[in-house]
């Protein structure tokens, strides 16, 4: 469509088009913002991955793991 067509302007025409697109990023951008669920899933993920990345946690936890198992092998012998 183009300026003589509609009997417009040609800067009206691309100040619709303009505000056209704007308006279509803040459709996407609020429909983005109203799924919660896909929301939710990337940011588990991201939570996931840091942790992932986090060698020193990772060597924490499993020095916990093994301090307990070795407490509960050492009970049980005593008892016995």
């Amino acid at each position: 469509m183009t300026a003589s067509d509609n009997g417009g302007r040609p800067d009206e025409v691309s100040d619709i088009e303009r505000q056209r697109a704007e308006l279509a990023a803040t459709v996407g951008e609020l429909t983005d913002r109203l799924d919660v669920p896909t929301r939710v899933k990337q940011s588990a993920a991201e939570r996931v991955e840091e942790v992932r990345n986090r060698h020193d946690l990772i060597a924490m936890a499993g020095g916990v793991v093994v301090a307990v198992l070795v407490l509960v092998l050492v009970r049980r012998r005593r008892r016995k």
